[in-house]
Formats: C-alpha cells, sequence, structure tokens
C-alpha cells in the first residue's frame, strides 16, 4: 500500500520501502504463532505480533506526517487526524447523556480516542477473526466489506486478499465471480453468494 497502491503514490522512500518487505516474514510468524490457540503463550505471541509489525510496518507510515485514512493528506488533529471536538461536545452534553441513557454514576467524558481502552484490545490486534464471517455466509446472511482505495490503515489490498482467501462454501465462485466497476466509477466490487468485497 505504501508503494503500489491503485494511486501511484510513492508514500515512503524506496529504502523504508524495502526494510518494511523484509520486516514481513518475522510479523507474518508471529502471527501465525498468535493464530494457534488459547493459551498464555500465544498471548504473549500476539503481543510480540502486535509490537513487531506495528514499529516495522506502521511506524514507518506514521513518521510521514500522513493521514493514516488517506494517503493523499497530511494528518492535521493528532491522534486521529481529525477533528471530533464538536462530536466531543454534543456526547458529553448533560441533556446528550441523559437521552441516551448514560448512568450518570458510571459516567466518564467521552473521547473520540482513549489510549487506555486501546491497550486492552492489543492481544486482539492479530487475531484472525475471519471464520466468524465464514460462519455467517455459510448460515445464509449477506456480508459487504469494504475499504477505501486511499486507507493505509485499513487498506484494500489486504481486505481483497483475505476476502479471497477465506474459507467459505462459496469461495471458488467468489473467486472466479472477478471484479466489477461499481457506481460508474466509484468503485471496483467482487460480488457472490452473498459476500460483496467493494
Amino acid at each position: 500500500m505504501v508503494w503500489n497502491n491503485s494511486h501511484g503514490i510513492k508514500v515512503v522512500e524506496e529504502g523504508v520501502y524495502e526494510a518494511m518487505k523484509k520486516a514481513v516474514p518475522a510479523c507474518t510468524a508471529l502471527i501465525h504463532q498468535c493464530n494457534k490457540g488459547d493459551n498464555t503463550l500465544d498471548d504473549f505471541a500476539c503481543q510480540a505480533a502486535f509490537v513487531t509489525c506495528n514499529m516495522a510496518l506502521t511506524s514507518p507510515y506514521q513518521a510521514t506526517g500522513l493521514n493514516p485514512y488517506d494517503i493523499r493528506k497530511q494528518c492535521e488533529v493528532r491522534p486521529l487526524c481529525y477533528d471530533f471536538s464538536n462530536v466531543e461536545k454534543w456526547l458529553n452534553l448533560e441533556s446528550t447523556k441523559k437521552s441516551l441513557n448514560v448512568d450518570e454514576a458510571q459516567s466518564h467524558n467521552w473521547k473520540a480516542c482513549n489510549f487506555g481502552i486501546n491497550m486492552k484490545f492489543h492481544v486482539d490486534w492479530m487475531k484472525d477473526f475471519s471464520h466468524y464471517v465464514s460462519d455467517l455466509l455459510n448460515a445464509g446472511f449477506p456480508a459487504l466489506i469494504y475499504a477505501g482505495d486511499v486507507d493505509f490503515i485499513c487498506n484494500y489490498l489486504g481486505n481483497q486478499a483475505w476476502t479471497l482467501g477465506l474459507e467459505w462454501d462459496h469461495k471458488a465462485e467468489f473467486t472466479a465471480a472477478g471484479s466489477h466497476d461499481w457506481k460508474s466509477g466509484a468503485g471496483v466490487a467482487r460480488t457472490s453468494d452473498g459476500l460483496t468485497f467493494l
């Protein structure tokens, strides 16, 4: 995504890109270890994968100062690159909390980004949850997986790869479906048997 994206934008210098590529095997090995089972060793591997992969593959991107949700733009307002101050003000109004039935005794101010809560999910970051999508599809529930073509953090190349690799009853049909234009050039989609990747 930092070097071969649909917009032809070279996000990092070539040497940084090469270093990022060299880090992929160690990152991938830790992710595989993380997903072997549910024991303390696997949790350690998940934590190690989180640190190793983020340091090698997202930190170089962050160092560019670009917006992780749009590789064409600078990150303007830290930490999420967008100004959520009006949302934060509205959600912290007493009238809003009352309308949402927020328990005043348990209430804290809402924040767009809470790194304390974020840290509690680090063990899950490298877990493979795609089997839940397979279960839904196999039970007849349709699913839409979408990604923007300039989003680095949830990039379309990775999302395309996991949807094509997804093990489910109609994997062959989905793979054979090929991509088609969506909304007269607004995007590209692949659809088959209830799964759409957009």
